[in-house]
C-alpha cells in the first residue's frame, strides 16, 4: 500500500494517479479534504511564473512595501527559512529547471482539458485575466523577463490601463476538489494526522502504525517537519452570492484581491501573509477591496489557505528512501497540481529518478 499524506490539490492528484495505476492507496488528512486548497482563486497560469518568483532581485523591497501599506503581514517566520531565503535571493535556477517547469505546466494543462472533456463539472474556461497593477510599464518589463514567456497585452479596464494575460485558464477549485474526491471512490480516507515514517510504517499521531510500501508527503507546509524549507503564505478565499457579477476575471494587485465569476457564485480571494495562524484577521481587507468590482455580495463560504512556499518559489519533488516529498508550489498549486501528482506517483512507484526540483539546491 502507498499512503498519500495531505488532502490538498497535490495530494489529491497523487492519489488519483496512483489509483489509475491500480495501486492500493490510502489518503491521510486530518481536516476536510482540500480544506486549504479551496481557498485558491482558480486562475491557472501555465506560461507565467512571475507570482512565484519571490527570490528575484527587488522582491524583498516590494514585499516590505506591501507590509507598510497594509496589503501583507509578517506574523511569524522560521529563522532557518529566512536564512535560506537570503542565500537563494537573486539566484536563477537555470534553463534546465525552467524547461522542466514548462513541461510540467503543459502536462497539467492537457490533464485539465482531458478531465473537462469527460465532464466539465468544474467550469473550466479559457479567458484573459485582467491584471490591475501599480505601474504598467514595470509589469510589462517583468513579464518580458519571465522564463515561461507569457502572452499578454496592455488593455483597459474601468478606464485604467491594465495587463491582459492571454494564456489563463479558469476553474472552480471548489467544484474541482469535489470532482477529484469522486474520482477517488474506493480510496481509503484516514482522518488523522501523520507523525513520522519509521521502518516501513507510517506512524500516526494517535500511535496507530500503518504498514506501507511507500509514502507520498504532499502535506504542504507540514513538510517543514521533514527539514524541508517551506513557509506558509496565508490567504483567504470566499464564495459569495451576488446579483450582478463582473463579466471578467480580475486580478487587482493594487487592491490585493482576485475576483472570479462562476455560474453560482463569485470567488473572492486575497492576501499573501507570512502567517501560520488559522484566524480571519485580515479577511475584511480582502472583502473591502472586492467591493470595487462587486459592490454588493453576501459571503456564504470561507476558506483559509496556506500556500507552501520555498525560499526560491520553486516546488520540491524528491525521493528519500521510501518517502516522496511533493510540496512548495506556493501560488501555483492548482496550476502545477496534476504534474506534481503524476511525478510524485512515478517517484513512489520507482518509475523515474529524481527531478531537478530537489532540496539539494538549497545546500
Amino acid at each position: 500500500m502507498i499512503v498519500v499524506v495531505g488532502g490538498g490539490v497535490v495530494g489529491l492528484f497523487a492519489a488519483y494517479y496512483l489509483k489509475r495505476e491500480g495501486v492500493d492507496v490510502a489518503l491521510v488528512e486530518a481536516r476536510d479534504i482540500a480544506h486549504s486548497s479551496r481557498a485558491a482563486a482558480g486562475v491557472l497560469e501555465f506560461t507565467k511564473f512571475e507570482l512565484n518568483r519571490i527570490n528575484v532581485g527587488g522582491y524583498a523591497s516590494r514585499y516590505l512595501k506591501m507590509i507598510r501599506s497594509g496589503k501583507a503581514a509578517l506574523r511569524r517566520i522560521d529563522p532557518l527559512w529566512l536564512l535560506t531565503y537570503l542565500k537563494m535571493y537573486g539566484r536563477d535556477p537555470g534553463a534546465d529547471v525552467w524547461a522542466f517547469m514548462s513541461e510540467m505546466a503543459q502536462f497539467s494543462k492537457r490533464e485539465y482539458f482531458r478531465l473537462a472533456e469527460e465532464s466539465n463539472d468544474f467550469e473550466l474556461r479559457e479567458e484573459p485575466v485582467y491584471e490591475v497593477v501599480d505601474e504598467v510599464e514595470k509589469e510589462v518589463d517583468s513579464l518580458r523577463r519571465d522564463p515561461l514567456r507569457p502572452r499578454f497585452e496592455v488593455g483597459e479596464l474601468d478606464g485604467r490601463r491594465v495587463i491582459v494575460y492571454l494564456d489563463a485558464v479558469v476553474v472552480s477549485t471548489d467544484l474541482l476538489a469535489d470532482r477529484l474526491v469522486r474520482e477517488l471512490s474506493g480510496v481509503k480516507i484516514i482522518k488523522k494526522r501523520a507523525a513520522e515514517l519509521e521502518d516501513k510504517h507510517l506512524v500516526l499521531e494517535d500511535g496507530e502504525r500503518l504498514a506501507v510500501d511507500g509514502v507520498v508527503f504532499a502535506s504542504g507546509w507540514w513538510c517543514r517537519r521533514m527539514g524541508v524549507p517551506v513557509a506558509p503564505l496565508k490567504g483567504y478565499g470566499v464564495r459569495a452570492a451576488a446579483a450582478q457579477k463582473p463579466g471578467k476575471t480580475i486580478a487587482d494587485f493594487v487592491g490585493g484581491v482576485f475576483v472570479v465569476p462562476f455560474s453560482r457564485w463569485v470567488k473572492i480571494t486575497g492576501r499573501f501573509d507570512v502567517d501560520p495562524y488559522p484566524d480571519l484577521k485580515y479577511l475584511d481587507k480582502v472583502l473591502e477591496a472586492a467591493r470595487r468590482w462587486v459592490p454588493s455580495f453576501e459571503v456564504f463560504d470561507t476558506a483559509v489557505g496556506y500556500r507552501p512556499c520555498t525560499p526560491d518559489g520553486l516546488p520540491i519533488l524528491e525521493r528519500r528512501g521510501d518517502a516522496v516529498i511533493a510540496t512548495g508550489t506556493c501560488r501555483l498549486g492548482w496550476t502545477y497540481g496534476p504534474a506534481m501528482g503524476k511525478l510524485a506517483a512515478e517517484l513512489a512507484l520507482g518509475r523515474r529518478g529524481d527531478t531537478p526540483l530537489t532540496t539539494r539546491r538549497f545546500r
